[in-house]
């Protein structure tokens, strides 16, 4: 009896940790500097909401450029450190004036996106969530390129970040009519509490060095730790390690595996066909570029759910033209139906690399969200790093509605 108590108290708190209210927001570009921001799809008696705004992006953009240390726009502002876009990059000084700013800018983002009837919606979907004891899922759409560029993780409700709590988890998507359909992935081809995960790690002769094996190292021992006994309330997570691939590999070991997690540790950028990963050439050791195209097509063929691009500028957004600009890895894979794709917003040093997987992954493996996850991650950043640095800002999640 006993027993069967125990079981039905762990269904039981299985079922109220997996309920999730949604609270969905589209922002759309309706001329100049005017936006049209609307709630799409939020719970049972929280009222929709719709506001036409006036937003100073240019003047937010230059702030996040400053903030999140554009090695090419602050040269002088702090010290080198290797970061993982094959270049050399800035550590920011713990003294910049500069730093602390980063929450000022979060709070300004909140307090224009939640505005007239956006404000009193969110404040109502709060107090359900909370009466409710659920998880309140906040969900931001949009298109214009401008927009993509901004830190939305860093929206502060001005006693904290909110997207580094437990209470309201944070992803983004893209509006976009061309987006492809999300993988459809049948349960019951997927073992119970078991999470395969592909990682993939590649640094070229022509590229900066990284400490990538420190970084497989410390996953293997975050997922497997010795000494500890099996826990059975955790996933099982089957770890395989793809070391210094080319494209023909890449392509060969996701044909024969059945993996639903590619995590890769490497160099990548911008480019024009979708991003650019850096893998490594079999003859010469030289960099071999993979376009985030050609690897999203790659990707969907093989039932991959959740893409992990722990490299820099995975999810950044250039260019200051309005609508679609699919020149970096997270746009590339959404628009062709990846459920779920974490990409770095900016630059990432290889120290904060390495702390980020430790941090994802023993949280994935608990079985929580991807959102939860990854906010849970960014705490961990604060935690590691301090508020002052921008690191905890960089990973960039975006999700199809479905997912």
């Amino acid at each position: 009896m006993a027993v069967q108590w125990a079981y039905l108290k762990f269904v039981r708190q299985g079922m109220r940790a997996a309920v999730i209210q949604e609270f969905e927001i589209s922002i759309t570009a309706v001329g100049g500097d005017q936006y049209l921001v609307r709630t799409e799809n939020v719970a049972k008696g929280v009222q929709l909401a719709e506001e036409k705004v006036r937003w100073p992006v240019a003047q937010w953009l230059a702030q996040t450029k400053s903030l999140m240390h554009d090695p090419l726009l602050g040269l002088l502002q702090g010290q080198q450190t290797t970061t993982r876009a094959g270049q050399r990059g800035l550590r920011v000084l713990p003294d910049s004036p500069d730093t602390a700013t980063l929450v000022r800018l979060g709070q300004t983002l909140h307090d224009e996106l939640f505005k007239g009837q956006l404000h009193d919606s969110w404040v109502t979907a709060q107090g359900v969530a909370q009466n409710r004891q659920e998880l309140l899922r906040l969900r931001i759409g949009m298109k214009d390129s401008r927009l993509q560029q901004l830190p939305w993780e860093a929206l502060h409700a001005r006693t904290r970040p909110l997207a580094t709590g437990t209470d309201v988890i944070f992803s983004r998507y893209i509006l976009d009519q061309r987006q492809g359909h999300p993988i459809q992935i049948s349960r019951q081809n997927l073992p119970e509490k078991v999470l395969r995960i592909l990682m993939v790690i590649a640094s070229p002769d022509d590229q900066e060095r990284l400490e990538l094996k420190q970084e497989v190292a410390q996953l293997q021992s975050e997922l497997h730790p010795a000494g500890l006994e099996y826990d059975d309330s955790l996933l099982d997570v089957q770890l395989k390690i793809l070391e210094q691939p080319g494209r023909a590999e890449l392509t060969q070991e996701l044909d024969r595996g059945n993996y639903q997690v590619l995590h890769y540790a490497g160099h990548s950028d911008l480019g024009d066909a979708g991003g650019d990963l850096y893998l490594v050439s079999r003859q010469s050791g030289l960099t071999e570029r993979l376009s985030g195209e050609d690897l999203a097509g790659l990707l969907v063929n093989n039932g991959i759910r959740l893409a992990v691009f722990n490299s820099c500028r995975g999810g950044y957004s250039a260019g200051s033209e309005q609508g679609w600009q699919e020149r970096n890895l997270a746009q590339a894979l959404v628009n062709r139906g990846m459920p779920g794709v974490i990409a770095m917003a900016e630059r990432i040093p290889d120290h904060v690399a390495i702390t980020f997987t430790q941090l994802l992954y023993r949280n994935l493996r608990k079985g929580q969200s991807i959102d939860l996850s990854l906010n849970r991650t960014r705490q961990g950043l604060i935690s590691a790093y301090g508020s002052h640095q921008f690191y905890w800002a960089l990973p960039t999640l975006y999700m199809q509605p479905s997912f």
